[in-house]
């Protein structure tokens, strides 16, 4: 006896949540079609507790084909944690006279802006560098005169 044949319904459904490592960019293809990408970066789950390894991050490009999705992607900045679905996709492409390349991406459905990149925290500047110089005179150069150095 043969088992029953289920029809099985393939998917190809990503969801992503991370920060963008780049601001997102317009990019015109040979084609004539634009497109906006960006990268983003996602960590991997902890390693289990008591092993000792650093934390790992995949880093995945984005790309946005239709008008709504790239304008998705415009309005983020790098940093920003954003929420990205859509599909793996391989997209193909010649160079040249070289052999074909091919790029696997997400081709972005929907951007959404979890949380903005913090603004970023002034540096502090040591005390001496603040404080103003008692008497510039006294600073002294070295200036090359006819082949010898003399002080000023």
């Amino acid at each position: 006896m043969s088992p029953k044949k289920k029809s099985v319904e393939h998917a190809n459904q990503v969801r992503l949540v991370g920060r963008l490592s780049v601001e997102p960019e317009a990019v015109m293809l040979p084609s004539g079609d634009e497109i906006v990408t960006t990268r983003l970066v996602v960590q991997r789950p902890s390693p289990p507790a008591g092993v000792p390894a650093p934390r790992r991050v995949d880093t995945v490009t984005c790309t946005a084909w239709g008008p709504a999705q790239r304008r998705s992607l415009r309005v983020l900045d790098e940093g920003d944690t954003v929420e990205i679905t859509g599909a793996l996709r391989r997209r193909f492409w010649r160079s040249g006279a070289g052999p074909g390349q091919s790029t696997f991406e997400i081709e972005v459905e929907s951007a959404n802006l979890k949380a903005r990149r913090p603004p970023p925290t002034p540096k502090k500047r040591p005390a001496a560098a603040t404080q103003p110089r008692a008497d510039p005179s006294s600073d002294r150069r070295l200036v090359l005169v006819g082949g010898e150095v003399a002080h000023q």
